[in-house]
C-alpha cells in the first residue's frame, strides 16, 4: 500500500523531532543545565589597616565577591562580632549587610567566611575558589571597614577568574564622607587571583 505524501511527511517530521530530543538529552539529561565547575586557582585579597591618632577604629570588616551589575555572589571573609551581635547595626558595614543577608545564611556558610579581625598592619587573605564554590568570571571584590560611628571606607574592584593570573586596585568610596581623622585607617587594597597550575609551578621552583 502506498503511503500518501502529508502521511509520509507527519513521519518524517516526528523522527526528526525524536533525534533532537535524543540529542537534547545527551546534551542535558532530564533537561536541567549542569552548574559550572569552580574556579580551579586562589583569589587573594591584601589590605592595610593604619593606625591613627585621635580615633579608635572598630576595623569590623567585610569582603565580598558581586557581579560586574552589582548582584551579590558571595561573602569571602566578616569579622565574628560583625557577623553576630553587629547585624543589627546598619551604620556598620552598610553596603555588605544589606546585601548578604547574614543572618539567613547557610551554618556552613557562615563558618567558612566568620574569622577574627585581621590586625592593624599588612594583611594578605588567600581564598581556594574550589573549595568557596566560585565559578569562573568576571567580578567585583569588595572590601568594607568600619571606622566609628556611621562612618565607613568600601573599596571595590574588577577581578577575573579563570586560566589566567589577573590583579587590580581598589577604588575607595567613603561614607557618609572621609573621616577627618581616619580617612586611610583602611587603604591600599588589591585582589590577586593565581590560577592552579600557575600557583603549582611556583611551588615546584621553588622545592630544593
Amino acid at each position: 500500500m502506498q503511503l500518501k505524501p502529508f502521511v509520509c511527511l507527519g513521519i518524517f517530521a516526528l523522527g526528526f523531532i525524536g533525534i533532537a530530543l535524543g540529542d537534547a538529552a545527551l546534551l542535558s539529561p532530564k533537561g536541567v543545565s549542569l552548574p559550572e565547575e569552580p574556579a580551579s586557582g586562589l583569589l587573594e585579597i591584601s589590605f592595610f589597616f593604619n593606625k591613627v591618632e585621635g580615633v579608635v577604629p572598630s576595623y569590623q570588616i567585610a569582603i565580598w565577591l558581586e557581579r560586574e551589575a552589582g548582584e551579590y555572589v558571595k561573602t569571602l571573609f566578616v569579622s565574628e562580632w560583625l557577623a553576630g551581635s553587629g547585624l543589627g547595626l546598619e551604620t556598620v558595614c552598610p553596603d555588605w549587610v544589606k546585601q548578604a543577608h547574614w543572618d539567613k545564611v547557610a551554618e556552613s556558610e557562615f563558618d567558612a567566611a566568620t574569622h577574627p579581625t585581621p590586625p592593624v598592619g599588612a594583611t594578605t587573605l588567600k581564598f581556594d575558589c574550589k573549595k568557596r564554590g566560585i565559578a569562573p568570571g568576571s567580578y567585583r571584590f569588595c572590601v568594607q571597614a568600619h571606622i566609628t560611628e556611621n562612618y565607613n571606607i568600601l573599596y571595590r574592584g574588577r577581578i577575573v577568574l579563570g586560566q589566567k593570573l589577573s590583579e587590580a586596585a581598589g577604588e575607595v568610596f567613603y561614607s557618609p564622607k572621609k573621616h577627618p581623622l581616619a580617612a586611610e585607617s583602611l587603604y591600599n587594597v588589591r585582589a590577586r587571583y593565581v590560577p592552579e597550575e600557575e600557583s603549582n609551578s611556583n611551588i615546584k621552583r621553588k622545592m630544593p
